[in-house]
């Protein structure tokens, strides 16, 4: 009798463990795994400790540079110390995507996060990073917004708003290179 009340208890054990909520999500990688690779970073030509990004042997982009905002889960905006002008980077693995960009470049990075959320800034950056980086910011459109918003899925709305501020942000992206 009491090796039944033993199995039986065990099972309602059991069926209440595995159906109660734990609390534990599940999700994706946070930002903090980039920012981490953002602040601790190191590939052939370049390297980051703490707030400063070193680059060395990459043409037009040697120097240091300070670590002045993140880009959601994907990369940081820094300030190039001598001239002013700021770079966007992605890390890639053992590469890391440099885009040149100026003040109005960095404004509109800017405003695209504040009117976006985390996954529709990921991908909007994201695609105007890729974008760049394939074709080099004189060769695209800014204003044809149908490239960069591609695959994003926004409202409408935030459609427009997006396109806008690519279109006034045109000569704010200069070029994108990718440093091993």
């Amino acid at each position: 009798m009491k090796v039944y009340l033993l199995i039986i208890s065990l099972l309602v054990m059991s069926f209440i463990s595995c159906t109660k909520n734990t609390g534990i999500t599940v999700t994706k990688p946070a930002s903090d795994l980039i920012l981490s690779k953002m602040q601790s970073g190191t590939w052939q030509n370049a390297r980051a400790d703490g707030n400063t990004l070193t680059i060395t042997g990459s043409n037009g982009y040697d120097g240091s540079y300070t670590f002045d905002s993140p880009v959601l889960g994907i990369g940081g905006v820094y300030k190039n110390d001598i001239d002013g002008n700021y770079i966007l980077t992605a890390p890639m693995g053992n590469e890391l995507a440099v885009v040149t960009i100026n003040q109005n470049g960095k404004e509109a990075v800017d405003a695209i996060l504040d009117v976006l959320d985390d996954e529709g800034g990921e991908a909007v950056i994201g695609n105007l990073i890729n974008t760049i980086m394939q074709n080099g910011a004189e060769n695209i459109d800014l204003s044809d917004a149908d490239k960069i918003l591609a695959n994003t899925n926004l409202p409408k709305e935030k459609y427009e708003q997006i396109k806008n501020i690519l279109t006034a942000s045109s000569g704010g992206f200069k070029e994108g290179v990718v440093i091993n």
